[in-house]
């Protein structure tokens, strides 16, 4: 009996699959940031003392926050280029998971820094918003690389 071989997968297909990864993920990824917004404008309207009087939580919540909508819409407009033709699909796969790495990563670390945090510090998981910094540089580097590449 011979083994069954799988298809071999088109780039097409693959390429599909990344903006629906991201179209996926932009999309619920905004809908949660857009809800931790309305959170936090719920701790406002009820005096939450927890919040209103922690200034340094109530910054680093609201960069979390800001980051995460922005960062939300950002992965819905790669779903036009997430199959850009300058690209390999390695390095299309590559970006793409780097896109969403630093898209969990910064937000994330700007709200468990604010979490728990030290006087005037921010907590330990503020160290994951610049690891999410550098990771969404690479796919920007990518993308940019792929634009400037003539068409051949």
């Amino acid at each position: 009996m011979a083994a069954r071989k799988d298809p071999p997968v088109d780039s097409g297909a693959r390429d599909e699959g990344l903006a629906r990864r991201h179209r996926r993920f932009g999309w619920t990824a905004l809908f949660l940031w857009m809800c931790g917004g309305l959170l936090l404008e719920l701790f406002h309207g009820f005096k939450l003392a927890g919040y209103l009087l922690d200034p340094l939580r109530r910054e680093l919540w609201t960069l979390a926050h800001f980051h995460g909508a922005l960062l939300s819409v950002v992965n819905l407009v790669y779903v036009r280029w997430a199959e850009a033709p300058g690209l390999s699909a390695a390095g299309r796969t590559r970006a793409s998971l780097a896109l969403i790495a630093g898209s969990v990563l910064m937000p994330v670390g700007f709200l468990l820094g604010g979490l728990y945090h030290y006087e005037g510090d921010p907590g330990l998981g503020i160290f994951l918003a610049p690891l999410g910094a550098l990771a969404l540089l690479y796919p920007v580097a990518v993308q940019m690389r792929g634009a400037w590449r003539r068409r051949e």
